[in-house]
């Protein structure tokens, strides 16, 4: 390998490799898992690497593919090599993509030019509603449970798109026997969690499957949905219309049904692959690329953090990073870029003391490349109120200074930050939070607005018909599901009928209602009387979130309004005390807060996010979505027990899952890094977060 470490190139000084990664460029293996800890120079050694393989064997004109796991990233690498003259004899020969884009536009090369890419819920939604419904309405089964509401036309695309993420095949000879060894497969895999939740759990909630039934009467609707997945999969195909994770699933199917005996001809063969991030990627990506290193016979070099997996939500498990000769079959040699040249020296002490106490991981060496230390501070306020107060000060100076990424504050849960949207939006400080706006943005917080405003207008005088409609939204909320209209146009017709002129009065007309409802009129009035009872804003949204089933968590409905994955009551409670018995201020900033905010964030012809305030002073954002990028002050929400690990964690290898985020949080700060805890939430005593000693910190 030529010039591998030069300290000048044309003249200009240029970075040179370090030992590890001069290592793991020199290797002569041809499958190689590459561990590179963030800010470690894996960009430069991955393209470096790819240039020594190169002038190995010039005469053979090997072809390289790389995949990244964002367009952000490809673009970057792609603008690396174009920039850099080192990598001029690479560019013709290395194609640097996404899974998603390569798996379309291979499709459309090869497969069907004319296929049409599906990404929107809306055009999930108008695909059950239209385009599938020639099959499900031949299926009397699945026809009984679509007929209960347009509501889970999105969550049913959703449990599709799961299964495809999860490896499962509806071409499979028997389709109860492949799903049962493949779900066999991906429990041994540890991945039990995310197919819960985002297959078994919706099927059950729209009533697709059986559980509380025979064994018998469970395998029968697992057959009926199964036999239903498999026909509107090919329907869809058929009808050449894709979805995001068919760009992946359809060019794994053709791929193996093309070269089932053969490979790719010499010329279009790629030589090399390499994977960035693999530990994020998912049993449909695994699978993929399985099927593309064997048709092109080439190397392959895995590379990522193991620390930093995170992604279980979309399919990811460290597994497969972590034992890759059990998936390939194949020896892969180890290697780890050991350099940190990102952040300050303490940052990388006390973050490797914690996740040194998770046990299914590597052991590496990082050592910092700079010397100085940030400033890390942990602070304990009284309530979540006191922080977001203390958050409010912080991101008006950073504001002010206008520096890009001043300021990150980081949550474990979405519905932390609700409290710190508003109050940003009301002081007029900017702010990038796009990822966390759709639960502001939800018809189900539109909602809870509604009910605040029967509660503050309860005594007021108001047209007849404001008072019913108003009273008959609060209704569709008391249970899960809104009444049925066989049951709510009587009934809105007896209101209205009474003439109530207050919120109170048309509830005394309900109690007396003589018609037909499912279930008794207290079943619907004691709840709303109680809400109504609540004398401050704070009071009223506690009660809601006890009374009103309707704006509970509810995973069927999760996938169509992110409010009901996470709904934010607790937070919410917190913050509300300041506004005490005002309800209109309360609603008037919510309202404010909703109206300054961009629309969702714009997708490219292939559902890739595209996002343009990226360099703002002040993010708002979970942990998970702070992965891959640094700011100079990090702040964490909430460092308290229950929310770091979050309480629903249990198994040894979800609380090693909750350790590998806090680290992800923790690595994002450049400067200073705040760790803000709360002695109490919702007015109950709270411990601090067991991370902090872990970390080695001095909390006394």
């Amino acid at each position: 390998m030529q010039d591998l470490t030069p300290k000048q190139w044309n003249g200009k000084a240029v970075m040179r490799l370090d030992e590890s990664q001069h290592r793991f460029c020199a290797s002569k293996a041809s499958h190689i898992r590459l561990l590179a800890p963030a800010g470690s120079g894996k960009t430069l050694s991955l393209l470096w690497r790819c240039r020594q393989l190169f002038e190995a064997q010039p005469e053979k004109h090997q072809r390289f593919l790389i995949f990244t796991f964002t367009r952000v990233a490809r673009d970057e690498l792609n603008h690396r090599m174009t920039a850099d003259e080192r990598f001029k004899a690479l560019r013709e020969n290395v194609r640097i993509d996404t899974l998603n884009h390569w798996g379309y536009n291979y499709l459309r090369k090869q497969v069907n030019s004319a296929l049409s890419l599906k990404a929107s819920n809306r055009d999930l939604f108008l695909l059950v509603k239209h385009n599938l419904r020639s099959i499900w309405t031949n299926m009397p089964a699945i026809s009984e449970v679509l007929s209960g509401g347009q509501w889970k036309y999105v969550d049913l695309m959703g449990v599709i798109e799961a299964l495809k993420t999860s490896g499962f095949r509806h071409d499979a000879p028997d389709l109860i026997e492949g799903f049962l060894e493949t779900l066999d497969w991906i429990k041994r895999c540890g991945l039990s969690r995310y197919f819960d939740a985002n297959v078994f759990q919706p099927l059950e909630s729209m009533g697709f499957i059986e559980v509380k039934g025979s064994p018998q009467a469970a395998n029968k609707s697992l057959t009926h949905f199964l036999r239903f997945w498999k026909d509107a999969c090919e329907h869809l195909w058929n009808s050449a219309i894709i979805t995001l994770d068919d760009q992946k699933y359809w060019t794994l199917i053709a791929l193996q049904r093309r070269y089932l005996n053969s490979y790719f001809p010499e010329p279009n063969r790629y030589h090399h692959i390499f994977v960035d991030e693999f530990q994020d990627i998912n049993p449909l990506d695994l699978l993929l690329i399985q099927e593309l290193v064997r048709v092109n016979r080439s190397t392959l070099t895995i590379v990522g953090d193991d620390d930093q997996a995170i992604y279980e939500w979309r399919g990811a498990v460290p597994k497969f990073i972590l034992q890759p000769d059990e998936f390939f079959g194949v020896r892969f040699e180890t290697h780890t870029l050991e350099t940190n040249y990102r952040s300050p020296a303490n940052i990388i002490f006390h973050s490797q003391k914690l996740i040194s106490k998770n046990t299914k991981r590597v052991e590496k060496s990082v050592v910092p490349a700079i010397l100085t230390n940030a400033e890390i501070i942990h602070t304990c306020f009284n309530t979540h109120d006191d922080v977001v107060s203390f958050i409010l000060d912080l991101a008006r100076d950073i504001s002010l200074a206008g520096t890009p990424k001043g300021l990150a504050v980081l949550a474990r849960k979405k519905s932390q930050l609700i409290p710190l949207q508003i109050v940003l939006t009301s002081e007029g400080i900017p702010f990038y939070a796009k990822e966390d706006l759709n639960v502001l943005l939800s018809d189900a917080f539109e909602d809870l607005k509604t009910i605040l405003e029967a509660v503050a207008t309860k005594r007021e005088r108001r047209s007849i018909n404001d008072i019913v409609k108003l009273f008959m939204r609060c209704c569709d909320k008391v249970r899960t599901y809104p009444m049925t209209k066989t049951d709510s146009k009587p009934l809105y017709g007896f209101l209205m009928s009474r003439r109530p002129h207050t919120f109170m009065k048309c509830l005394e007309h309900f109690l007396s209602y003589p018609g037909r409802l499912r279930g008794d009129t207290l079943d619907y009035g004691l709840p709303i009387a109680k809400v109504l009872e609540a004398e401050t804003v704070a009071e009223a949204i506690e009660l809601i979130q006890v009374e009103m089933a309707g704006l509970q968590k509810h995973y069927a409905k999760a996938e169509d309004d992110i409010f009901y994955k996470d709904p934010p009551f607790l937070h919410l409670a917190d913050y509300a005390r300041r506004y005490n018995t005002d309800f209109y201020k309360f609603v008037d900033d919510v309202d404010e807060a909703i109206a300054s905010m961009a629309g969702a964030s714009e997708h490219d012809t292939k559902g890739e996010m595209v996002d343009n305030d990226l360099h703002r002073s002040v993010h708002l954002m979970t942990a998970l979505r702070a992965k891959g990028k640094e700011f100079n002050t990090v702040a964490i929400l909430d460092a308290n027990d229950g929310m770091w690990p979050i309480r629903l964690a249990e198994t040894q290898a979800q609380l090693e899952q909750e350790r590998r985020v806090f680290y992800v949080a923790v690595t994002r700060a450049q400067r200073r890094l705040l760790i803000l805890s709360v002695k109490q939430l919702a007015g109950r005593p709270v411990e601090l977060s067991p991370y902090l000693a872990e970390m080695g910190l001095d909390i006394s």
